[in-house]
């Protein structure tokens, strides 16, 4: 049975007051509520097995279809959802494909999935929202009454009557049409964006009822930060310009498309005036720091991840400082950054800190990846990662903010990512803000997700869960997997625990430490459970043998131990000396005397440091040089038939063990050699059909000794008459041979078949045998 686990909706997603563009209004806009309703996120975290030699897009339908129930979807909703990206993680060999849902050609908002598939081409886990029963809730033919001009002069005249008359925009206007889950509906409705420097900076996202031309729902883009800046405060750093003639402009041409720094001027104009010097050395503290930073945060992500720019495709990454007249903030406005210099007292200028530059620019990769949604925890959760990277980035404490804010308090910062409750942030679930405010606490309750991502990387004890700090290098591999791979713009706090599992599962493995930090660094903060501490010891290894010896070394093989979570690997002793510590079940301990007898032991041990009691004693004394090898190996046993078709038998068998070593083995039909090979399972084909054969095996050393017979193994053919014809109606199991048109066919997928399945056009279900 799969496991599946359903998370709470994003259930906070309403217009904000703490952002610019709310600062006069507190109240919703328009007639109908301000919520957005996106059904709740679904995972499902159970692997999967995949039609073999089907292709990915045959995988992800035949997945879909599999799990209707499970994520709601009934008649054709599957063929509503759309492969949007495929991406292959050449780090881990796994793949991962982004959905989204659409209703009559038009997407669905917030109604996004990514599907992960292993280095097997197996699935791995789910994530994300669909609509359920979208079909038949939306059957009638989906027109807009309002042109799209009139949705962007309706966003307008909104944001005009809260701040005034609007400056020239940042970014074309347009209006896409979306479907928008809304009090059991599916609205359609245009989304359209409103981005303006004056009369002050506004990015805000507008959701516009194509019927009737409410506003259904609006919230800010535009984040602020803060941080501190080396160069702001006086020291000296080198980085890249372009010599243009006699003078130089602050454009560095070797990164991406570009990093290109320019000054407002104390105008609220963007992006204003190239920076240039006549003689390379620049004056401009804040433009120094802004653009040397920016190279800084551009070489994190390309040589980390191997990134290219913001965007992965090489994004010019554009600066402006001097933006304002002391102006107390810092924003990515979708299509560069702007700096004000702070007043002085509250803040210094912006660009002078490394973490706030992080921050900022990291809002881009978001934007590119995930794409969070910027209300609700799926904002939080947005605020957070810009935190968590900036900090990275920067990678000195675990402050926010701590080098600009208040320049005249020492120790003061913005955020703590240590101590969220010093700057009045939740640091526990318990504990989450709900109210309507900062977009629904996006830059609060990011306190939650920041202090899990501390406990991850740092270690400590937080509301009695005790986490093994795993540094902040890996921590951060797995959050930019989690972000980039598995999380969707609908993720919540409960998403994105499950999403760092995986990714951390992707990178080091189900049962590494890496994995049992993730889950208790999250169930410290209240989301998920916590892991109980592991005390439970391995079993004792059993079967401890030698399998090769010489005059200096002895190789030894013994049966796996097991574990409530995971053994990791082996202590070999010989004597009371470690002579190795290996994660299989075999080594080889050298550097030993000819002719002398040692006694070796194996001790199993987890991830929790337990260790299991050693092994029974293995005496075994190393040939001397005038000793010929004449001991033949042991024989082969437990022959079993792990299958069969008509024509073929595949055989598997249990490992012979020997003086020096096995170096193969050979498969005999009777009295016939019929297969020679170096591990412990074979296939014998050209066969015939309804015929009994008996197999025995023998094992060989490279003296040429060879072994006795194994017991003998009679295995009879498939015969021909058991093969029924292919038929439409009629459950088939895996394995299942039928018939069709003259060939026979085995089923790779367990279905019920139905018309227009026949095996010769479905290979997702079926491969052809002969």
């Amino acid at each position: 049975m799969k496991k599946t686990l359903t998370v709470l909706a994003v259930s906070v997603m309403m217009t904000m007051t703490a952002v610019p563009v709310w600062a006069q209004s507190s109240e919703a806009v328009g007639s109908e509520d301000a919520l957005v309703e996106t059904a709740a996120p679904k995972i499902i975290g159970e692997t999967w097995i995949a039609p073999q030699g089907a292709s990915l897009e045959e995988k992800v339908r035949v997945y879909l279809e599999s799990n209707k129930q499970t994520l709601s979807l009934v008649g054709d909703d599957t063929k509503s959802i759309k492969i949007t990206e495929q991406v292959t993680d050449a780090e881990t060999g796994t793949q991962h494909v982004r959905l989204k849902q659409y209703i009559q050609g038009i997407p669905v908002f917030g109604a996004d999935q990514t599907i992960h598939f292993d280095k097997q081409g197996n699935v791995s886990s789910y994530f994300g929202t669909t609509i359920p029963d979208a079909t038949q809730q939306t059957a009638v033919a989906l027109a807009p009454k309002i042109s799209a001009e009139k949705a962007i002069s309706i966003a307008n005249k909104d944001t005009e009557n809260i701040v005034g008359k609007l400056g020239s925009q940042q970014k074309e206007q347009t209006a896409e049409l979306n479907i928008y889950p809304y009090k059991g509906q599916n609205l359609l409705v245009y989304v359209t964006e409103v981005n303006v420097l004056e009369p002050s900076p506004q990015r805000v996202h507008y959701f516009i009822n194509a019927d009737n031309g409410k506003i259904v729902n609006k919230y800010s883009l535009l984040d602020h930060a803060t941080g501190t800046g080396v160069g702001v405060l006086g020291d000296t750093k080198s980085f890249t310009t372009t010599a243009n003639g006699s003078s130089y402009t602050l454009q560095d041409t070797t990164r991406g498309n570009g990093i290109i720094t320019y000054t407002s001027g104390n105008s609220q104009i963007l992006p204003g005036t190239l920076l240039q010097d006549s003689d390379n050395v620049w004056t401009d503290p804040a433009a120094v720091d802004a653009h040397a930073y920016a190279g800084v945060v551009y070489d994190y992500y390309k040589n980390t991840f191997g990134r290219n720019s913001l965007d992965g495709n090489g994004l010019a990454i554009k600066s402006s400082v001097h933006y304002g007249n002391r102006y107390n903030n810092a924003f990515w406005n979708g299509v560069q950054i702007a700096y004000g210099d702070g007043d002085g007292s509250l803040f210094r200028a912006f660009s002078g800190d490394l973490d706030v530059i992080g921050h900022e620019l990291t809002h881009a990769v978001t934007e590119h990846s995930a794409g969070l949604i910027y209300q609700g925890e799926s904002g939080a959760l947005n605020e957070s990662i810009s935190d968590i990277f900036g900090n990275t980035i920067q990678g000195t404490n675990w402050l926010i903010g701590d080098d600009i804010y208040t320049p005249s308090t020492p120790g003061d910062a913005l955020r703590s990512m240590e101590n969220p409750t010093l700057y009045n942030q939740p640091d526990h679930y318990s504990n989450l803000y709900r109210g309507s405010s900062d977009n629904g606490g996006v830059h609060t309750n990011s306190g939650i997700n920041n202090k899990a991502f501390y406990l991850l990387a740092q270690g400590g004890t937080h509301h009695g869960v005790t986490v093994t700090g795993i540094g902040r290098t890996d921590a951060a591999k797995i959050f930019y997997k989690t972000l980039t791979l598995y999380l969707t713009p609908s993720s919540n706090f409960a998403a994105i625990r499950a999403a760092a599992i995986q990714a951390a599962t992707d990178l080091y493995g189900a049962a590494s430490t890496q994995v049992n930090s993730v889950k208790a660094a999250y169930g410290a903060v209240g989301v998920g459970s916590a892991p109980s501490p592991d005390t439970q010891a391995p079993s004792v290894p059993t079967g401890l043998a030698s399998t090769g010896i010489t005059q200096t070394s002895v190789s030894l093989s013994w049966n796996p131990s097991t574990d409530n979570t995971a053994v990791t690997g082996y202590d070999v002793y010989n004597g009371s000396q470690l002579a190795a510590s290996v994660a299989g079940t075999n080594a080889t301990v050298s550097g030993l005397s000819a002719g002398t007898a040692y006694t070796f032991t194996v001790k199993a041990r987890d991830a929790a440091g337990n260790v299991s009691i050693a092994s029974v004693g293995l005496t075994v004394t190393t040939t001397n040089s005038s000793d010929p090898d004449t001991q033949a190996p042991s024989v082969p046993t437990n022959l079993a038939s792990t299958g069969k078709t008509q024509t073929s038998v595949s055989l598997s068998w249990n490992a012979s063990t020997d003086n020096t070593a096995v170096t193969g083995y050979d498969v005999y039909n009777g009295s016939q050699l019929a297969a020679s090979v170096t591990g412990t399972n074979a296939t014998v084909s050209g066969l015939s059909a309804g015929t009994a054969y008996t197999f025995t095996v023998k094992a060989k050393d490279a003296a040429g000794n060879a072994s006795a017979a194994s017991s003998g193994l009679t295995v009879t053919t498939d015969t021909a008459s058991s093969v029924q014809p292919w038929a439409a109606y009629v459950t088939y199991q895996v394995n299942d041979l039928v018939t069709y048109n003259g060939k026979t066919y085995k089923a790779i997928q367990g279905h019920t078949s139905l018309p227009g399945w026949e095996p010769a056009g479905v290979p997702a279900l079926w491969s052809l045998v002969n």
